[in-house]
């Protein structure tokens, strides 16, 4: 297995789908196609909008990851195995933190007294089924008391899922020699984050104790820091109740970047990322599937320090990275580092990922209409040769397929998202326009240059034509749709030659 993410809160959920897009495109370090990214949520409001958003690009990836595109590809190259259930719910249905810690039993005794006077009759008596509100404080208390039921001090020993599954793959991989790295992902400014990043750690740390001495268990995290901020309406904040503030995101985030100078030193790598411009959101919420945020450049960030922390070893390993950029108003590719495989080859991110653009933006509008087409009955389907060569005999309806076609849309309303500029900046990465045009507006110079800073020589006419010319590469470990979709992506490969 080797590999393992979990996503703390929101801000770990849209961190989750950045890494599944990059996962997808073939970012992980796994060179033999031998190991997976085993990946979990943690999260009390488990009808969010960013969680929803995150779970159905990596259920449509779970789904369609047995396409058999081949072992010498990037592509699909690392799959993912889904906790069960995926996300794991520190609360129960329609309980307060009164409910939680069991107040009832200890009023009137000191213990009592003390809670009263550690939390507000607010914080007491709202319902947790869309989260903690903003306060650390109540998430900590409810995921201390949750662990010490499930565990007598023996958490991840017991059989409750999804925890279960997760430590027999450690304890798996520990025994075969392979080093487990886990890595957390949220944010240290609001609630469920602030309180699960340093809690679920240091569980972590108890409950694989040896292997964690012994080097066999790497724990990183990404630890958000601020970069979004809302303003609630009067009329919001009359029907709300209690609700997080991003008044107080920097006050919180002090705290807590002090508690990990000072105290905590279980991460082997910890990543900060952040945003001095706080980007508004549009629409304010306390939670369920209303809280649907749109995709960040620190998202993207978070997935590449997962990544990076993935690819590194107990000897090579980074405490503590920082990365800057080059011009302060652009993200562009000068400001994401190669990645450093763990056999120290490195993958240029811009290639790599421009590829996967250009076989995404292929398929959705070159190749799609045409299977629309044949689902429809239309027989103008059967007049394209790679129809002819690799098509011809698939079932058009296969589940696989449709999730493919689903995932596709999922990338490309992530990618538009990232590449959305504000508060006069820009991203540039792939040009912003290049999956809302229809095809037949797009000329060939703009198709072979989709990435900024690149021209890949791959027009529209020259992806056609090799299309129709260009034989699988690997034949005997491809088939089927996998087989094609193996095709169209090593004609989409940046011409000999090219430009950068």
């Amino acid at each position: 297995m080797g590999y393992y993410f979990i996503s703390i809160g929101g801000s770990g959920a849209k961190v989750m789908e950045s890494l599944t897009h990059l996962c997808v495109a073939g970012l992980l370090p796994n060179k033999e196609k031998q190991e997976k990214l085993y990946v979990m949520a943690i999260d009390p409001d488990i009808g969010n909008g960013n969680l929803k958003r995150s779970s159905a690009a990596l259920n449509n990836f779970d789904r369609f990851q047995d396409l058999a595109v081949g072992t010498d590809t990037p592509l699909f190259k690392t799959g993912v195995e889904l906790a069960n259930p995926f996300v794991w719910n520190p609360t129960e249905h329609d309980k307060k933190l009164d409910d939680v810690m069991s107040y009832q039993a200890y009023k009137g005794t000191p213990i009592g007294d003390l809670y009263e006077a550690l939390y507000t009759r607010d914080e007491r008596d709202t319902f947790l089924n869309e989260g903690f509100r903003g306060r650390p404080s109540i998430g900590a208390a409810v995921m201390a008391k949750k662990v010490a039921l499930e565990s007598g001090n023996q958490w991840m020993e017991v059989e409750s899922a999804p925890w279960d599954k997760f430590s027999r793959l450690i304890h798996q991989d520990a025994k075969n020699g392979q080093t487990a790295k886990i890595f957390l992902a949220g944010s240290v400014f609001g609630g469920t984050g602030a309180a699960g990043m340093p809690t679920i750690a240091r569980l972590l740390r108890h409950s694989f104790g040896n292997y964690y001495d012994e080097g066999k268990v790497m724990i990183g995290g990404a630890l958000i820091l601020p970069y979004f901020s809302f303003s609630p309406s009067p009329a919001d904040q009359a029907s709300q109740g209690l609700f997080a503030s991003s008044e107080n995101f920097l006050t919180n985030t002090k705290a807590a970047l002090k508690y990990y100078a000072v105290k905590d030193k279980i991460y082997h790598s910890m990543y900060f990322i952040g945003d001095d411009v706080l980007s508004p959101i549009k629409n304010f919420s306390v939670g369920a599937s209303t809280q649907n945020n749109d995709a960040h450049i620190v998202d993207f960030y978070g997935a590449m320090a997962a990544i990076d922390f993935f690819c590194s070893t107990m000897e090579n390993r980074k405490e503590y990275s920082y990365i800057s950029r080059s011009a302060e108003n652009v993200f562009g590719w000068s400001d994401i580092p190669d990645i450093r495989m763990e056999d120290q080859s490195l993958v240029n991110v811009k290639e790599r990922f421009t590829q996967f653009t250009r076989f995404i933006f292929a398929y959705t509008h070159l190749v799609k209409p045409v299977l629309g087409d044949l689902v429809s009955g239309k027989e103008s389907s059967y007049k394209y040769p790679w129809f002819i060569d690799y098509l011809s005999d698939i079932n058009i309806n296969d589940v696989a397929i449709k999730n493919f076609d689903e995932y596709t849309e999922c990338f490309a309303r992530w990618l538009q998202q990232i590449e959305t500029s504000e508060n006069n900046r820009s991203i540039e990465f792939i040009r912003r326009n290049f999956f809302e045009a229809d095809p037949a507006s797009i000329d060939p110079g703009q198709f072979a240059s989709c990435a900024y800073d690149d021209n890949s020589g791959v027009t529209i006419h020259e992806l056609w034509y090799r299309l129709a010319e260009r034989p699988c590469q690997d034949r005997e470990n491809t088939k089927g749709f996998g087989r094609f979709l193996r095709v169209l992506y090593d004609c989409c490969a940046k011409e000999e030659g090219g430009t950068k």
